[in-house]
This record gives structure tokens, sequence and C-alpha cells, in this order.
């Protein structure tokens, strides 16, 4: 990192959450995000390094609030080497840009190498309804992630898939909460997906005048038009009362924590 560029912004969420709006409307608002990306604006130099990091975390650790301390020394070691060769990646790409950060769901899990490797991070971590994420069918991190994180695989059938899949939106989500309040205080951002797209809502202007305080208000418009017209929100409305109640049940914690309850 050079002196002239400020710490980055990263966005993570569990996987179908909206971090593609927000990192449009970051862009629009003045970031860059990265240029090396995949259709979703998921900086293509990330994955390699979340794949080294995250299953090993999940089999000695089981969560996602953890400490460095707990890992292996050499496991630690190669994750800050990785994500600060990222950050060194975009900032070459950007041209050493003073507004910048990138975006990858999975960086929820690996919070405290972020917190280590890039001290003047700011994180925002967006969630969205786990009960629309139960019905997605955006299944990578339950696909990568849940056996390590659980010691069996995820089951196949849609409606235990369904539950299994709202109990690890609910628990990784509560984690990676308590780890980004414990690490990162005021650089730790808790969005909405359904507050920073609500025409009426106030959350992402907030945030924007956190994250970019000079920010002008042709900037401030388009980042909001960014997020505008996202469908999707309340599939499970659809849903039958009694399985709408047992998804309700198996992520209790975690709706009720986040607002959707």
């Amino acid at each position: 990192m050079t002196a002239s560029a400020s710490g980055p912004v990263l966005i993570g969420a569990t996987g179908g959450s909206g971090t593609r709006a927000i990192r449009e409307a970051l862009v629009a608002a003045g970031f860059f995000m990265g240029t090396t990306v995949n259709h979703a604006g998921d900086l293509r130099h990330a994955p390699p390094v979340l794949d080294r990091l995250i299953n090993p975390v999940l089999d000695r650790t089981g969560s996602l609030d953890y400490r460095l301390e707990d890992l292996s020394n050499a496991l630690v070691a190669t994750g800050l080497e990785g994500l600060r060769g990222v950050a060194a990646k975009v900032l070459e790409e950007g041209s050493q840009p003073s507004l910048w950060g990138w975006k990858n769901p999975r960086l929820m899990f690996v919070l405290p190498f972020l917190a280590e490797a890039l001290p003047d991070l700011r994180f925002i971590h967006v969630v969205r309804d786990g009960r629309d994420i139960a019905l997605s069918d955006n299944r990578q991190q339950i696909d990568r992630h849940f056996a390590a994180r659980h010691g069996h695989a995820a089951p196949q059938e849609p409606d235990a898939l369904a539950l299994a899949a709202i109990r690890f939106w609910s628990e990784t989500n509560l984690e990676a909460l308590a780890c980004g309040e414990a690490l990162l205080g005021e650089r730790y951002h808790l969005l909405r997906l359904e507050d920073a797209t609500a025409p009426d809502s106030p959350a992402l202007a907030e945030l924007l005048r956190l994250l970019r305080p000079d920010i002008d208000a042709a900037s401030l418009a388009a980042a909001q038009q960014a997020v505008a017209h996202r469908p999707g929100h309340g599939r499970w409305r659809d849903l039958p009362a009694d399985s709408l109640a047992a998804l309700e049940e198996a992520g209790r914690p975690g709706l009720a924590r986040f607002g959707y309850l």
C-alpha cells in the first residue's frame, strides 16, 4: 500500500446477498473496486487465497469468529501474505487510487486475517433476509464450506437443504458480526440489502457519507440509482405456512438479530 492510498473498503456476505449491487454503488460513488472481476463483480485475485484459508480455518475452529492465535503459524503466514498480495494487485490495477477496495462474499470468513493484513480496512457486511437466502439457487458457500464447518455434507433433499441453508446463514452471519465488531469497531459496517435498496431508506446514503465524507450530491444520487430496482425480495412469502414456520424456527437467532422477525 502506498502513502497516497487509504485503507480499502471490502464487501463480504453470504452468497446471494446482493454484494454486486453494493459494489456498483461504491463504483458510482467514486471508489475503484478492481478491474479483474467476474460477472458478479467478485475480484478474481481473491479466490485462490480464500480457497487456501477457509476450509482449514473451519476444520480447526468451526467458526467465523476466531483468533489467528488459534491457527498454525504456517497458515497465518500464508493468509497474510496472500491477502496483502491481493491488495497490491488492486492498487496496481487502479494506479494507486485513494478510494479503493474489492468485493468477494467469502471475505467474511477471513476477517481476522484481513484485520491483521490490512489494518486500515473498512468492511461492509451485507445481510439479506435469510428466508430468501434459504430458497436461493446460490449454494456456492454451502457446497464449498458446509462440510468443513459441520463435519458432514449438507443434505440434498430440498426441504432439508433449505433448513440447513438458513441455519448456515444465521450462524455464519452472527459469527461475522461478532468478529467484525470486536476487531474493527467503527470500521465494521452492517448493511441490510433491503434497507440499501429501499428508495425511502437513508441506510446507503449514511454509509457512503461515512466512507467518503466529501461525496457530492451527484455521486450520491448515482450510487443510490445503482442499487434501485433489485428484484427477489420476499420470495419466502409464497411458502406454505408450515414450511415457513419451520424455516423461521431454524433461522430464528439470525432472523431476530438482523431485524427480519
